[in-house]
């Protein structure tokens, strides 16, 4: 008995030990092996792996790309209205072990690079109009606007939204890979005729805008890439100091006064610009989106009462032009029905011409051939009308009315 519970507790252990030894890394996982915070392997590939129980620790990460939500902030666009703008984008951690140490954790990595995508957006949002950020524009024909059946304007779809996030793209993967770096309370000195000096920078800067579009921010960096962010403003736009020459073989700046401005020493500005940083954060950035650009919800009502107004404008529109129509299909019926009657009137008055002609016509051939038959006909009609029961009529014998009443067969007037 006590050499089975010897037995048991072996097995036991060497369970303990064994799943303390052995490990799996999956195919979408890539798996550092740490000693006391050093990393002593690194394994990309699927596989059963050994290390050293209860000593090495084993830290994973994801191999697919990664996707980060960045949280929804209020930025303004280059007419200083406001847009909700809510975006993603999607990395791959591309070295581990450099992720681990500027990143520690996709936790970490979620809210660094969200802040980082916010601030490239931002930056981007505020050089454009609405339109450019939404990727739509009016269509303008003859310098009128084109509206649809309803009134609305009618848009068009453009390129503007794809060239803004190719560069906020440029823009994140250039802050992925530097850091942005000033030097400040500098003084114009060693002026050439007073027209420029130099300032010598501590490293080489990053290509910020990517003007080569090659792809390479540690190639093709220009004057573009330095900026004076501060120093003494003048009365033209901008400021007073201009960059005129960058030379990366010695990593010299020249340095200008604006045109129609002066500078002396002791006048001082700062420059920003990009260097790569000392920590990178091993990871690659492979697409930033817009999932929706909302107006805030301070406006949200002011918004819908402008499309309920521009609604009851379209449906009274349409009543209106209803009614139009109610108007001319009234009067055409209208106009319809009278003519018919008229032609109707006038061709019943026709028949009815030619009918009491034909009867006066057949009535004067009758009493060309018998006009004392017509005179007995007529007399008999006369009876006919006044002669009803209860009538009472005193007329003298001898009146015409009896003539035929009296008559015994033979023409009125003849001998007896």
């Amino acid at each position: 008995m006590t050499k089975l519970i010897i037995v048991g507790v072996l097995v036991i252990i060497g369970l303990i030990v064994l799943s303390q030894t052995l490990y799996k890394v999956d195919e979408t996982e890539q798996v550092l092996v740490t000693r006391f915070g050093d990393v002593k392997s690194v394994h990309r590939t699927a596989g059963l792996r050994a290390k050293v129980p209860f000593v090495d620790t084993v830290v994973r990460f994801d191999r697919r790309l990664l996707r980060i939500d960045a949280d929804p902030e209020s930025m303004r666009d280059s007419k200083k209205e406001n847009l909700v703008i809510d975006s993603y984008a999607r990395y791959r951690i591309l070295d581990p072990v450099q992720f681990r140490k500027t990143l520690i954790s996709e936790e970490n990595a979620f809210s660094r690079l969200g802040d980082i995508v916010n601030s490239t957006l931002r930056e981007q949002i505020a050089l454009r109009t609405r339109p450019e950020i939404i990727g739509a524009r009016a269509i303008v024909i003859d310098g009128i606007p084109l509206e649809d059946e309803e009134g609305l304007a009618v848009f068009e779809s453009t390129e503007t939204r794809t060239a803004l996030l190719a560069e906020v793209l440029e823009g994140v993967r250039l802050r992925v890979i530097a850091s942005e770096t000033t030097r400040s309370d500098l003084v114009p000195s060693d002026m050439a005729g007073g027209e420029t000096f130099n300032v010598t920078l501590p490293q080489l800067i990053l290509d910020r805008d990517n003007l080569d579009r090659d792809s390479d921010l540690k190639t093709g960096a220009g004057t573009s890439d330095i900026r004076v962010v501060s120093g003494l403003e003048s009365e033209i736009e901008g400021f007073d100091i201009v960059v005129k020459l960058w030379s990366p073989a010695t990593r010299t700046v020249t340095l200008g006064v604006q045109d129609g401005e002066t500078a002396s020493e002791g006048d001082s500005f700062t420059l920003q610009f990009f260097v790569e940083r000392d920590d990178p954060l091993g990871i690659e950035i492979i697409d930033v989106r817009i999932k929706r650009a909302d107006f805030p919800d301070s406006v949200t009502p002011s918004i819908f009462t402008r499309m309920r107004a521009e609604r009851n404008r379209i449906a009274t529109k349409f009543r209106a032009e209803g009614d139009e129509q109610d108007l001319v299909i009234r009067a055409e019926a209208n106009k319809t029905r009278e003519v018919i009657l008229a032609d109707a009137d006038k061709a019943s008055n026709l028949l009815r011409g030619e009918g009491e002609a034909d009867a006066i016509r057949i009535l004067a051939e009758s009493l060309e051939q018998d006009p004392e038959f017509f005179s007995f006909r007529r007399s008999l009609e006369a009876y006919q009308r006044i002669l009803n029961t209860g009538t009472t009529v005193i007329l003298s014998a001898d009146a015409d009315l009896f003539r035929f009443l009296d008559s015994s067969g033979a023409s009125p007037g003849a001998a007896p």
